[in-house]
């Protein structure tokens, strides 16, 4: 019997950030086999790090509800690595997740900025 999939998704998270604690969307991942994140620098991103988190949460709760504590840390990023334009993919380890955003969780230096996209098949 063929494997019915939930097709694929890709959804922009940040866009042109710096400053620490800016924290995206998150995205429900429930289902997905194969998740990643792509972390593009702009301009010079000599110092700060991309934190990529996962959580539970019931999505059938009002906005308000959403998991307020510490998400766990699933990965993270250097904005070094994506210094000049560079794009940095990060597979995610084959699991079970649930909600996953990325956060930044060191400001970004440098005078550059960071964006992250997360895509799922």
């Amino acid at each position: 019997m063929a494997e019915v999939g939930l097709g694929s998704l890709r959804v922009p998270l940040l866009a042109d950030e710096t400053a620490d604690e800016t924290t995206s969307v998150s995205v429900n991942c429930l289902g997905y086999k194969e998740i990643a994140i792509y972390v593009t620098g702009t301009g010079t991103t000599s110092s700060g790090v991309i934190t990529i988190e996962t959580a539970d949460y019931n999505p059938a709760k009002a906005a308000a509800e959403i998991y307020a504590g510490t998400w766990s840390a699933v990965t993270t990023v250097n904005a070094s690595d994506v210094t000049g334009g560079a794009q940095k993919h990060v597979p995610l380890t084959d699991s079970a997740y649930m909600w996953i955003r990325t956060r930044i969780s060191t400001a970004i230096g440098g005078g550059g900025s960071v964006s992250t996209v997360l895509v799922a098949a």
